[in-house]
């Protein structure tokens, strides 16, 4: 069955039919979600697919599930398959471009006895606007003539901001006071978030009839629907869950360049953005239980509490210890979910990978987790995919499954075979040492590669001069503390072929104590030794590493751009590379500190290793500019490109104006060692090295 889902949707047959035919696959059965690593005993089945723009789910009591679509309808899962007929259409009236639409929906409390249902979306009429609407439920559909309109947002036309239909927000959750709770995003714009006379980057709180309540915080300093704000100062909250035995409400905020955060939220809690992103010294704002930085993952998303002690909570088959009583939540970028004690935050321990664009799950009543998946990112006409999400059931069976000893890293550097000797570290004879000619920046740290193929294995190469690696391929990448000369971290990535997986990799990472290194098993970062003021993130094993969408961690550089020409000739002569294919032509980077150079290719070369993983057709940023080196200038979007992550307040700032460094944002971030700083990775606080050199580069261009 998975064979003949994967054959329509790489032949895409005309839509209605590809939908039919799938909806008629997945009806016969669930399918075995075997790309998601889970612990021992638990297991992952697709419950649907094709689902469009998936942006939120309700669960029925009756076991249906509604699902939103970002562009209206509000689909209807039920019997194993998703149905014809939408519950509610509301297409014609909504505006979908970017992070708007259909954003939220949630079920009175005391469902089905009051039938009710609430949704959150951004109408286009008069004007754009959040609409918080009540409709009621008659069992099969939600009638459209039942709508009642309880809160309609501000006009987003009336806020400056560089990305207007960003940041909408969307989740809603019934209080144990019997509160509804609606958080908003800032719509990308800052300062609004901090505004008692904005609704935007705010946690509301309402009546379920849409009246306010008036022990609201800001009941008596405000006026109008404004007094429905309960706490401000957020980005994009993105989940909203209360723990059922206590009642306390986390929220999950997704973070510009510094931080995702999981919240506490409070009354009248003020937490800090745009002043302040992750943990603040400042006394008015409340800091996050939980903050993590790119490295960990870029984009917070959905959350859900297990019950501490099921039985009390109608759970037939929880989730076992260390699980119970954990607040989960999801990351849309690193396709993870990870698990928070929420009486130790310090305490957080992946549950799962390998996910596909999550952004919200929830708990069923008999303990399973639902996950959706949306699988593509928001509509703003660049990589948007119509029809690409899934959603997926996750249960603990307590069934252990054979081990495929192939796919478990063994637990010590030692028992992977790969080292001739461990101290100094040694690979075996077969593996030849690759030498880049621009390495990406990890202050502090020093690191060597080498590649082995299989006998008679040849690399390919496609137009961009990325290596498809042949099954069997394995690359070493072994990090050493500059200062010290100590090992740190030892990677191993094996590679199965053939086709377009050969991008995809099994990845291990081991970490050094002495004269061993043992597997890493959960991503940490921690002070480099001897070097306390900077950071080395060692990386958790991946069973399905996507490379070319990996910003940090287990980052694999090796590309024909990196190779010099002896180094390309050697290849050619390993029979790695076939010769006479105009390998000889293609451009290649230059070190930073190769002065002969001129500074755009020193200056490019830097973009390229450091930046092109996200920034390029098809990578992870919004931003749709290319900083691949054999793009040209003029065509690489960069020139008068408006910014998307914010102008850091700067007038007039554009991602590069020729001539003007101070008002171009890749010279600022670049320069910046604070939270806004490019790369992303939240490792250190030093400003890049290629600062200086981009500031005379830009100077140049006219």
């Amino acid at each position: 069955m998975k064979r003949l889902l994967s054959f329509l949707r790489r032949n895409q047959p005309p839509r209605g039919l590809r939908s039919a035919l799938v909806a008629t696959l997945v009806a016969l059965g669930p399918l075995a979600a075997s790309a998601i690593e889970l612990p021992a005993g638990f297991t992952a089945e697709t419950l649907a697919t094709q689902l469009n723009g998936a942006t939120a789910f309700v669960r029925l009591p009756d076991g249906r599930i509604l699902i939103a679509d970002q562009t209206g309808p509000l689909r209807v899962w039920k019997d194993g398959a998703l149905q014809p007929r939408p519950a509610l259409d509301l297409s014609d009236r909504l505006d979908t471009w970017w992070e708007r639409g259909l954003i939220g929906v949630t079920l009175h409390p005391d469902f089905p006895r009051t039938p009710h249902m609430f949704v959150l979306y951004v109408a286009k009429a008069p004007y754009t606007h959040h609409v918080l609407s009540r409709f009621t439920f008659d069992g099969a559909v939600l009638d459209p003539a039942s709508e009642q309109i309880l809160l309609e947002g501000d006009d987003q036309s009336l806020v400056t901001s560089k990305q207007p239909a960003g940041h909408q927000g969307g989740p809603l959750r019934f209080g144990p006071d019997g509160k509804l709770y609606v958080a908003i995003g800032e719509q990308a714009a800052g300062q609004p978030a901090q505004q008692l006379n904005r609704l935007l980057g705010k946690i509301l709180r309402l009546n379920p009839d849409g009246t306010i309540p008036t022990d609201n915080p800001f009941y008596t300093q405000t006026t109008g629907k404004y007094r429905a704000i309960w706490a401000l100062g957020l980005r994009n909250p993105f989940g909203l869950a209360f723990q059922p035995e206590t009642g306390r409400l986390f929220a999950t905020d997704v973070g510009l360049s510094a931080f995702e955060e999981v919240d506490e939220i409070v009354r009248g809690a003020n937490y800090g953005w745009p002043e302040a992103e992750g943990m603040s010294a400042h006394p008015v704002f409340k800091n996050p239980l939980h903050a993590y930085p790119p490295a960990i993952g870029r984009s917070i998303v959905g959350g859900a509490f297990h019950p501490r002690e099921p039985a009390t909570h109608g759970v037939t088959q929880a989730f076992p210890s260390p699980w119970r009583g954990k607040f989960f939540f999801a990351d849309w970028k690193a396709n993870w979910i990870k698990a928070l004690d929420p009486d130790a935050p310090e305490s957080v321990a992946t549950f799962a990978r390998g996910l596909d664009g999550p952004v919200a799950l929830e708990f069923e009543p008999d303990g399973a987790m639902l996950v959706l998946n949306r699988a593509t990112i928001w509509r703003d006409g660049k990589n948007w995919k119509s029809d690409a999400g899934s959603l997926v059931r996750i249960r603990y069976t307590g069934v252990v499954p054979a081990v495929d000893v192939a796919a478990v890293p063994p637990r010590t550097l030692g028992d992977t075979g790969v080292a001739q000797r461990l101290a100094p570290f040694t690979p075996q004879p077969d593996f030849v040492a690759v030498k880049l000619n621009a390495a990406p920046w990890f202050p502090g740290v020093t690191t060597r590669r080498w590649l082995s193929l299989p006998v008679a294995a040849q690399l390919t190469v496609d137009a961009d001069g990325e290596f498809s690696f042949p099954a069997g391929t394995v690359v070493i990448q072994h990090h050493v503390a500059t200062k010290t000369g100590a090992p740190l971290e030892t990677q191993i990535l094996r590679f199965a072929g053939p086709g377009s997986h050969s991008r995809i990799a099994r990845a291990a990472a081991y970490r050094w104590s002495g004269d061993g290194a043992a597997l890493v098993t959960e991503s940490a970062i921690v002070p480099l030794p001897g070097d306390e003021a900077r950071r080395w993130m060692f990386s958790a094993a991946e069973q399905e590493l996507k490379l070319d969408t990996v910003v940090a961690g287990f980052l694999l550089p090796i590309n024909l751009r990196q190779l010099d020409a002896a180094q390309t000739q050697l290849w050619i002569t390993r029979g790695w590379l076939a010769a006479g294919t105009g390998l000889s032509a293609f451009p290649r980077l230059v070190p930073l500190d190769q002065t002969e150079a001129p500074v755009e290719v020193r200056v490019r070369s830097y973009l390229d290793a450091n930046c092109a993983t996200c920034h390029r057709p098809g990578g992870l940023s919004r931003a749709a500019f290319d900083t691949r080196f054999a793009t040209p200038l003029g065509k690489s979007g960069l020139l008068h490109a408006e910014p998307i992550g914010g102008d850091l307040g700067i007038p007039g700032a554009k991602v590069l104006i020729p001539g003007v460094p101070e008002k171009s944002l890749l010279f600022r971030r670049l320069a910046d060692p604070g939270p806004f700083r490019m790369p992303p990775l939240g490792l250190h606080d030093e400003t890049s090295p290629v600062a200086p050199l981009v500031e005379v580069w830009i100077r140049s261009l006219k």
